[in-house]
Order: C-alpha cells, then structure tokens, then sequence
C-alpha cells in the first residue's frame, strides 16, 4: 500500500540519526513514543456515555477514559476548518484562519514536525483543508501517506460507495463499501507496517457528520425508537460504530505488542449537528455545531497509555485545541515548530503530575453560518467572534458576559448582578481578550465568505 520511495526504513533511520542531536534524548528510535489522534466531526461531550450519556453508548471510549485520563474541559472551536487549523498548528485562529476550508500552506503542522524528527506520518479520514487562496494538500502538511475524503477528485459521498483519494488516487468503490472502514483499514495496515516505530497516525474521522445513513451494524427501528426521528437513531449507530472502530485500532496495538508505546487520543472538532434533538438525563439538548456557545465547542478528551498514564484520572483543568501540538511535542521529546504558538502542554497532567494548568483560553471565530454571529458578531463583516473563558464562566469582546453553565447563553450576567467571584473572573478575562492582538493576521474580506 505505501511506496517504499517515499518511506522506507532506511531513510527514516537516517533521517533520526540526523536529527537524534537535537532532540538530546536517551530515548532510542524504537522505545520513542507513538502517537495515534482520534477526532470525530460534529460530537459534543454529551454524547459519550464516560461523559455521562445515558442516551449515547461508548464502551471502548469510555474504557480509554477508566484506564487513562479524562478531560472535563476541552474546547474546540465551533466549526471544523477553524478546529482543524488550530488543532494542527497549535496557534490560535486570529493568527492564520483565512477561509472556510483552508489551511495556509505557510503554516507548519504537527504532521511536519513529526516528520522532521523522523517518524512514520499518515492521515486518513476528512481532510477540507485544500481551499482557496492558498490550501495545503495531506504532503504540504507531512503526511506522504494519506486515505481521505473532501480532498482533490473526491464527490460529496463519504459513507457508502465513498469517494476517497488514497496515496494520490482515487479508489473505485462500490455501494457496499462504507467510507469510514476503508479509512480505519488504512490506518490499521499503517499501524502494521511502521510497528516497529515511531509512527504518527492523525485520525480525523467521517463519523459522525451529516448526512445520517445506517452503519454497517444498524438494525431495524424498534418500536422505542420508531418514537425518534430516526436520523436521530442513526446517528446514535454512528456514535456506536465510530467507538467500534476506536476498538479496533486499540486492539491492533494490542495485538501487535505496541499498546504501551503508543498514546491513543480521542476527541471531537465540534458540536453536535444542529438538526439533531437528543435526551439527556430528562432534558432535551439541541446540537449546537456552529454557534459560540458552551454547547458548540465542549468536547471530549480522553488519552490512554498504558504504563505511562496512570488509570482513572479526571482533570478539571481547561484545556483547548491550540494545547495539543505542545503536548504531542513534550510526549515525544520532538522539537516544536520555530512559530508563535499559543498552546501549552498537559502532558504533566495526563501523568498525574499538576503540569501548568491554563487560567484561561481565547477563541477567534469567524463563521460561515451567519445566525452564529448575529449575538457577538463585529470586525470584518461585522462577523468575527472573540471571547475568553474559563470552566466558569465566558466573555466576548463585545463585553456579553455568561455562566459556562448557561448551556445555549441566553442568559447574560450584568455587572450589578454577578457575584464577587464572577466580577474578578471577568476582569481576568478581559486581561486575556486584551493580551492577544486585536486583528486577524490572515483573513482577507476576499475570501472571508
């Protein structure tokens, strides 16, 4: 499946004993840390039964999580392209979002670094990153092997009979070929071939995004669930299929001796989709992808190692997209990126260790759904979005002040009215808002649409 040309071990052995200088590590190449990242599209946290779904089931997530660490508050941004961008950079979206869909090939991902540093890298899944004026491909980005869908060539269908670009070509697929295991299969065979590590495996999954067709294991509507929308029970076999397919890269590792090299992380771009209603414990939620508020960017975050992370820890420290490149950097020893970054690493904390926890964490957005910023909207198009919080509470630059708990922030909190915890947090925050630059570095209103 992959071209030798473009990885064999030869080259990467080389390409380590270049580089092994500067990482100034003890560590040999094989004993270095394999990390595998798991983000689903259009999850909330309360989809998952660890994060205490009683709708939603999620056994092997929800294992990760019991054998490793769990994060109560993980952000991501609202909408995919600006969680995906701020995922692999570590910065922030006022520095280098530019448009919908794209990923400025100036910038420098965490595929790159770990390429330089001479691993393994694939990704496989969603990409959307190619867009106008100036979108990277998977190799722009250090990934020479790749198996994706919404990348050069491929139509809009992603689940039965997919359109996938795999290695630079496109698959021929039939109708009974369902996109999202041909996607996990390549990442398995991945996993196969660089066993021997290190190896990087980005996972941006298919699941669970709109459109809503049945899975490969969906069964017929029973008579409850007839009372649903059955895009609803759809959806809820997709959150079951995508926790299978986590099984079974978990148990690939298993079977291959690698479990306790590698670090398994799963988490989620965004909301959940707007059309769907779901119950949880006697209330009814609606999915809030899009929109900036608690209930479009709190994910999950679970991260399992077996014998480097210890079981059971829950961490209340905050924690948002812009942290993951840092932490990645510090599990492996790989060097950062010579760019401004505006993460910081939890490794500490996924150790049990108390790390340096963030007080605080800032938020660009710029949506392309308008009712999104039709509450806090200003800047360009009077559109973009800024705001600070914490695990408590949230502010917008407009100066539109909420309790994290006011789920859809229809709520606001005035001066006179908050509490004397509350006011000190708001002055904290706008210390925050205040610290970062006003405008943003890459959005031009040409293609701000």
């Amino acid at each position: 499946m992959f071209n030798a040309v473009n990885n064999p071990a030869a080259l990467r052995g080389l390409v380590f004993g270049l580089v092994s200088g500067l990482l100034a590590s003890s560590v040999s190449f094989a004993e270095m840390k394999n990390i595998i990242l798991i983000m689903a599209d259009d999850s909330a946290v309360d989809n998952y039964s660890c994060y205490d779904s009683d709708f939603f089931s999620s056994p092997q997530i929800d294992k990760l999580a019991e054998t490793g660490v769990k994060f109560n508050y993980c952000y991501s941004e609202p909408v995919c392209t600006a969680s995906r961008v701020k995922i692999m950079t570590g910065r922030d979206g006022i520095r280098n979002y530019l448009n919908f869909g794209t990923l400025d090939k100036s910038e420098t991902t965490f595929g790159t670094m770990f390429k330089n540093a001479g691993y393994a890298t694939a990704v496989a899944g969603k990409w959307q990153l190619h867009g106008a004026p100036n979108g990277s491909l998977a190799p722009d980005c250090g990934f020479d092997n790749y198996c994706l869908w919404n990348y050069p060539g491929t139509t809009l269908d992603r689940y039965w009979n997919p359109s996938l670009v795999q290695d630079g070509k496109l698959l021929e697929t039939t109708e009974k070929d369902y996109g999202p295991d041909i996607v996990a299969n390549y990442l398995i065979d991945f996993i196969e071939e660089n066993k021997d590590g290190p190896f990087f495996a980005y996972y941006p999954m298919i699941l669970v995004h709109n459109p809503f067709p049945e899975t490969p294991d969906s069964e017929p509507m029973t008579s409850e669930e007839k009372k649903m929308h059955k895009g609803l029970k759809n959806f809820r076999d997709m959150i079951a299929y995508a926790d299978k397919t986590v099984g079974r890269i978990v148990d690939t590792l298993d079977r291959l001796g690698i479990r306790e090299n590698t670090v398994v992380i799963y988490t989620a771009d965004n909301g959940t989709n707007r059309t769907l209603t779901y119950p949880f414990h006697g209330e009814q939620r609606i999915g809030e992808k899009a929109y900036a508020t608690e209930a479009g960017s709190h994910v999950p975050l679970v991260m399992n190692c077996p014998g480097t992370i210890p079981e059971g820890i829950v961490t209340d420290d905050i924690v948002d997209f812009s942290d993951i490149l840092p932490t990645l950097a510090d599990i492996t020893d790989v060097p950062l990126p010579d760019v401004t970054l505006d993460g910081r690493s939890f490794w500490p904390q996924c150790l049990g260790e108390e790390g340096n926890p963030r007080e605080w964490i800032f938020q660009y957005y710029y949506p392309k759904f308008l009712p999104a910023a039709e509450k806090h909207g200003q800047g360009v198009r009077n559109r973009e979005v800024v705001w600070a919080q914490n695990q408590h509470y949230k502010l917008f630059r407009d100066g539109s002040f909420y309790a994290v708990s006011d789920r859809y922030e229809d709520r606001p909190i005035k001066s006179e009215m908050g509490s004397r915890s509350a006011e000190k947090t708001r002055k904290m925050l706008q210390g925050a808002i205040d610290s970062m630059p006003r405008k943003a570095a890459l959005l031009d209103p040409e293609f701000g649409n």
